[in-house]
């Protein structure tokens, strides 16, 4: 009987062994996703607003036993977003510099829409775990950390603004006198403009199904989330935080903030969309 016992349990544990070694702990893969993102959040002006996310790139994996992995590679994302403001009406001191006048630079716009667009090179560090429930098909869930280097990042605005001088002083409002900065209707720049912003630090997840396409070779459906952790805007030390800013030593030529690091507490990429990851495992390592 104690041969018998001991003749199964060995049995067990080869099967075992056999079954746990029955798989490659290295991964490659490539992946595409898209859906929806954003930048703004808590704006203290206007609404932000999602726009798409597109991301591709190169992975791999690493496999500590048939359940759980650690993971990396490199991604290509781009992520957009956009204000609206309605009714902007805002004011800042400035000064005329030939009088030495100071006088309140009055802003006004009826509608005035922002759109933001950060390409980013992303490196994640994620933790996955998958979960056989037909011996091959398996769920998968993987969390972890992204971060995302600015490659190229362009805001571009529209709508039309007004300016005004408004003097204290003299209780005069002066307008229509382009050469002195107080313009009627005048079209936001609409080109493509550069606008400098942090490496972000982001949490990310992903959910779904592992799929077998063959001995060494499966697809990953699924969605994703990345949610930015740290603010990327770089105010700098501007005077003020206006669209439109008065500038004392060239009045004719005015000067623009974006309603994204003006207006936002915090801008940060947000993103949900469906990913496709094609996984290539290496045979007999």
């Amino acid at each position: 009987m104690n041969r018998i016992a001991i003749t199964i349990i060995a049995a067990i544990l080869t099967c075992s062994a056999a079954a746990a070694q029955n798989f490659s702990r290295h991964e490659f893969s490539a992946n595409i996703g898209g859906g929806m993102s954003g930048f703004q959040t808590r704006t203290t002006i206007g609404k932000d607003h999602w726009k798409g996310a597109v991301t591709a790139g190169l992975g791999y994996h690493y496999f500590l036993n048939q359940q759980w992995s650690i993971g990396t590679g490199v991604n290509f994302a781009v992520y957009k977003g956009s204000i609206s403001i309605k009714d902007y009406d805002q004011q800042h001191n400035a000064t005329n510099e030939s009088s030495g006048t100071v006088f309140h630079f009055l802003i006004s716009s009826s509608r005035y829409d922002e759109t933001q667009r950060a390409m980013m090179i992303a490196i994640p560090l994620m933790a996955q775990y998958q979960y056989r429930f037909d011996g091959k098909t398996a769920f998968f869930a993987a969390l972890g950390l992204k971060a995302g280097i600015p490659a190229s990042v362009k805001y571009q605005s529209k709508g039309a603004y007004t300016t005004k001088g408004h003097y204290p002083s003299l209780n005069v409002t002066y307008k229509d006198l382009p050469e002195y900065g107080f313009v009627t209707d005048q079209p936001f720049p609409e080109n493509n403009t550069n606008l400098s912003l942090k490496t972000a630090l982001m949490a990310s997840a992903e959910l779904g199904v592992k799929w077998p396409l063959g001995e060494t070779s499966s697809m990953y459906t699924g969605i994703y989330f990345d949610y930015g952790l740290n603010n990327l805007s770089k105010k700098g030390d501007q005077a003020n935080n206006t669209l439109v800013v008065y500038q004392s030593g060239t009045p004719p030529q005015l000067a623009y903030n974006t309603a994204a690091c003006s207006y936002s507490k915090k801008m940060a990429p947000l993103a949900a969309g469906i990913t496709l990851r094609f996984a290539f495992g290496m045979a007999g390592m």
